[in-house]
């Protein structure tokens, strides 16, 4: 199998809807409507890891493995313009501070102020190196990764909900979805679209909500690295289902695909943004119903996503140039003789 014979623009689409619903609690109803966030991050740790094994495992004549400098490089220039712009405009807005070096770096180089893009960066180093394992010691790596899982695990505060809290826990978790992008990719797995994955799906989704609704009404928060391990179903069998020729090719044929290609190509964009607008909407306190404010959450978000893909795509092209340019056309020293 290439990578071209596995379409996932179905899945990046629903993990950015999930994301974007998942801040939407202060323009809805019901803040219990503004749910799917640990999914919609799942989707997107899995299609990173996805695409980074085959991407690192490509055959073919003109194939060659990529030094590590050299595939950071790639990655890096396509997060850090939009990273950027993004964090420019928050503090442009007053939404983020520097007053020392040190923020600065906190802000324009890591962690940023976007904890999944602080993840994703810490996550290429090991992934160049595991995705071109054989399944079995993919596997094995995932495995291990119940060891600082179950030991940072056992020193929270489950009283409250934490797995998926600000710090730096679930990114054991995510990490491990990662792998598994990274697993499915090495094995070849062509998704398949039947009645047991479907039911598998809806069978992951069930005992999720079941453990949402049930695991702090019933006192029981010891129990809550299950929201966690649901994930790993959901991902994988969203992966056959959404990812099929089953679900694909009808999708494809109805006018409804160029908008779904639209948002599943502006994922990044879409997380950037929305981090910045959505905050700074919610603390001017508009008096407006529902309906407007999900307006003027969601249509800007979208506006401002396309301005920060065309602007990033000009700065890396523009470096791009300059460092042809120097490459080519190296400075000759100057003969003081």
């Amino acid at each position: 199998m290439t990578r071209r014979q596995t379409d996932t623009t179905l899945m990046l689409f629903m993990a950015t809807v999930l994301i974007t619903l998942s801040h939407l609690d202060a323009f809805v109803p019901d803040p219990r409507i503004a749910t799917g966030g640990a999914i919609g991050n799942s989707l997107f740790f899995f299609l990173s890891g996805y695409g980074l094994a085959m991407s690192l495992n490509a055959t073919g004549s003109d194939a060659s493995a990529p030094s590590l400098l050299a595939y950071l490089g790639k990655r890096l220039s396509r997060l850090y313009p939009a990273v950027l712009i993004v964090a420019c405009a928050m503090l442009a807005t007053d939404q983020i501070h520097m007053a020392s070096i040190t923020d600065f770096a906190a802000v324009f180089v890591w962690p940023t102020p976007f904890w999944f893009i602080s993840a994703v960066v810490v996550f290429y180093v090991p992934v160049f190196y595991l995705a071109r394992l054989k399944p079995a010691g993919i596997a094995m790596a995932m495995a291990l990764l119940l060891v600082p899982y179950t030991a940072f695990y056992s020193q929270l505060d489950l009283s409250t909900f934490v797995v998926e809290g600000p710090d730096y826990f679930k990114w054991i978790n995510y990490f491990g979805i990662t792998l598994m992008g990274c697993l499915v990719a090495r094995l070849k797995l062509a998704p398949k679209f039947n009645l047991f994955t479907v039911a598998a799906l809806l069978m992951s989704l069930l005992l999720f909500l079941v453990t949402k609704l049930t695991v702090f009404r019933y006192d029981m928060g010891h129990m809550q690295f299950l929201f966690h391990v649901w994930l790993y179903p959901i991902v994988f069998f969203s992966f056959h289902i959404f990812s099929s020729e089953t679900v694909q090719k009808p999708l494809r044929a109805t006018p409804l695909f160029p908008a779904v290609a639209l948002l599943a190509g502006l994922t990044l964009e879409i997380y950037l943004t929305q981090t910045a607008w959505i905050h700074w909407l919610e603390e001017q306190n508009y008096a407006f119903g529902h309906a407007v404010l999900l307006v003027l959450a969601l249509v800007p978000v979208l506006i401002f996503s396309i301005l920060t893909r065309w602007l990033s795509n000009r700065m890396t092209a523009g470096v791009s140039r300059l460092v042809t340019q120097h490459r080519v056309n190296p400075q000759k020293p100057v003969d003081l003789t």
